[in-house]
């Protein structure tokens, strides 16, 4: 397959651009939802709507942007989509949960394929990718919610940026690479299928603690920064960190670290936050990991890990929810780690024996060594 395998550096382009579109698409679909004193029936069913179109959408969507090869259009479209649910207004409901959810969908799935295809089977680029939305996400929300009286119109502005910058990293990105068949070459299908099912558990689990893991926090400005804040830090640094130290290593000790932090923290943010840093680590070798299983369907894995994401979030967030606290969710994340050292094992096999990037290199080149 052979279009646009972006650099490093252009992961970091693309991760502003994910940064600005997860920020305006979440603005609009919370200020078109119904306020806070509406039916609660009524405010889940916007908000999971729009879950369902960007997160488990992505999945079929994938499958279309492998099939048809348009990563960059995808994007491109991503972005539009995303103006046009700005444009709509509060006023327009449906429309922008439609167009908002998916935008957002096309464009992680065509950025997000482009950074693993130029990642040589590294977690570095995907941390790098990855980590900018959740800073989205936490302005996306303050702007729906806590500032309903800021203008959004700079969105049109930044949008124009993000156009740009897709085309300009997509016209730079290297063009063409056989590592996706040779890697896919030396995987069985059995262990891609275990592989597959591991990661899914393993990140259903993630987007599950990560929701109920700040419950009984005190909820104000200082919640609103700290847990994207702690959701970028761990997201961006853990590709470097396992691509340095090993995958199973730094994920494995970063999950059982977390566990009594989050299990226990009892609302006091001076341990819940770092361990949802710890435990947001995985997030870029996760992905790197669905990537050396599906190397060849870069989009379709990214969507596999999506729909992941959401089912893992919907036991907490429909009625009569379950938010485990204490030895529950203690346990969850023992089994996630579980699930992940299971999973990554064979995978570190694999490990691109190739000369890692200049730009943002985690570590020295050596003759056959890792990069």
């Amino acid at each position: 397959m052979g279009q646009n395998l972006v650099s490093p550096r252009g992961a970091a382009g693309l991760g502003v651009v994910h940064f600005v579109v997860d920020a305006v698409c979440v603005a609009c679909v919370l200020r078109a939802s119904p306020s806070s004193n509406a039916v609660a029936s009524t405010a889940l069913a916007f908000v999971l709507g729009y879950d369902l179109l960007a997160f488990a959408g992505q999945l079929p969507l994938g499958w279309l942007v492998d099939r048809l090869g348009l990563r960059r259009g995808a994007a491109l479209a991503g972005i539009v989509l995303t103006g046009l649910a700005l444009a709509a207004g509060p006023g327009a409901a449906l429309s922008t949960i439609v167009l908002a959810g998916v935008g957002n969908a096309l464009f992680h799935l065509g950025a997000g394929a482009m950074v693993l295809s130029g990642s040589r089977g590294r977690a570095t680029p995907a941390g790098i990718f990855v980590a900018p939305g959740a800073l989205g996400l936490g302005l996306g929300m303050a702007l729906g919610r806590k500032l309903p009286g800021v203008s959004l119109w700079p969105g049109y502005l930044a949008l124009a940026l993000a156009i740009a910058i897709v085309l300009l990293v997509s016209r730079s990105a290297v063009q063409g690479s056989d590592y996706g068949a040779a890697l896919h070459s030396r995987l069985d299908p059995t262990s891609s299928i275990v592989g597959l099912a591991l990661l899914f558990l393993s990140v259903a689990i993630r987007a599950l603690v990560g929701s109920v893991a700040c419950d009984h926090c005190a909820r104000g400005t200082v919640l609103l920064l700290a847990v994207p804040l702690a959701g970028f830090a761990g997201k961006f640094s853990g590709g470097f960190l396992a691509d340095r130290f090993g995958w199973v290593e730094v994920s494995v000790a970063a999950l059982l670290a977390s566990a009594p932090l989050l299990a226990w923290s009892n609302g006091d943010l001076l341990a819940a936050i770092p361990g949802l840093v710890l435990f947001q680590l995985t997030m870029p070798v996760t992905l790197a990991a669905v990537f050396r299983i599906l190397p060849a369907r870069p989009a379709t894995g990214f969507g596999f890990l999506c729909v992941a994401l959401v089912g893992g979030t919907l036991p907490a967030y429909l009625p009569g929810g379950w938010h485990p606290q204490g030895s529950s969710l203690f346990v969850l994340v023992i089994l996630s780690a579980a699930a992940l050292f299971v999973a990554l094992r064979p995978l570190e096999s694999l490990r691109s024996r190739s000369p890692a990037s200049p730009i943002l290199s985690t570590q020295p080149t050596t003759s056959g060594g890792n990069p």
